[in-house]
C-alpha cells in the first residue's frame, strides 16, 4: 500500500490490486450481473474464490454499489434538469435536516452535490416525466422554502440530449493505475 496525503491532511491510502482483483473489478465494470462462475471460468479459478475477490473489493472500499444504466425514455421520464442551488445559512436554523433533504436530496433527483463556500451551495441532477412535472416541482419547492432557498439556474434539457450517462469507461481507465 501506498500512503498519500490529502488537501486536508488526512492519510488515506491507495491499494495495489493484484492480477485477478483487478480482472474480476474490470469484469464487473464492463458488466455489473456477471456471475461469479463466468469470472472464474476466465480466471481458472473456483467460482468460491471469485466470491472472497468480491468481498475483498467490497470490504476495502473499491465497490460500493453496482452502477445501472437506465433508459429514462422507456421509463417515462423525458425531462431532466441541472439546477445550480443556494441553501441560504439561516435555512438550517429554520428546517430541520429531513425537511431539508426535500430540497438537497429529493425523490427527483438523480445526483446531488455539495460545493461549500461558493454562491451556489448545491448542484443537482433531477429526472421528471414531463416538463409539467418539471414545472410544478419548482414552483412548490419556492413555495416551501422561500427565503430560504435561492435557484440560481437551472438547464433543462430532453432524455434524448443525454450523451453519456455511466462512468463506467473512467473506472476502466483507472484501473490500470491500481
Amino acid at each position: 500500500m501506498k500512503k498519500y496525503i490529502n488537501n486536508k491532511d488526512l492519510i488515506t491510502y491507495k491499494m495495489k490490486l493484484n492480477r485477478h482483483q483487478k480482472f474480476t473489478l474490470r469484469m464487473l465494470v464492463e458488466n455489473p450481473t456477471v456471475t461469479n462462475s463466468e469470472i472464474a471460468h476466465k480466471l481458472s479459478i473456483t467460482s468460491q474464490a471469485v466470491g472472497k475477490i468480491r468481498k475483498q473489493l467490497v470490504l476495502n472500499g473499491f465497490i460500493k454499489d453496482q452502477e445501472l444504466i437506465l433508459n429514462y425514455e422507456k421509463l417515462g421520464i423525458e425531462v431532466h434538469s441541472i439546477s445550480l442551488i443556494k441553501v441560504l445559512p439561516h435555512a438550517t436554523k429554520a428546517f430541520k435536516k429531513n425537511e431539508l433533504n426535500e430540497v438537497l436530496q429529493p425523490v427527483n433527483a438523480i445526483r446531488s452535490y455539495a460545493l461549500p463556500e461558493t454562491d451556489v451551495t448545491h448542484v443537482i441532477i433531477y429526472a421528471f416525466k414531463n416538463i409539467y412535472e418539471y414545472d410544478t416541482y419548482f414552483r412548490n419547492l419556492l413555495k416551501k422554502f422561500e427565503g430560504y432557498i435561492e435557484i440560481k439556474h437551472t438547464f433543462v434539457f430532453s432524455s434524448r440530449s443525454i450523451i453519456k450517462s455511466s462512468s463506467k469507461n473512467l473506472f476502466l481507465n483507472m484501473l490500470e493505475e491500481l
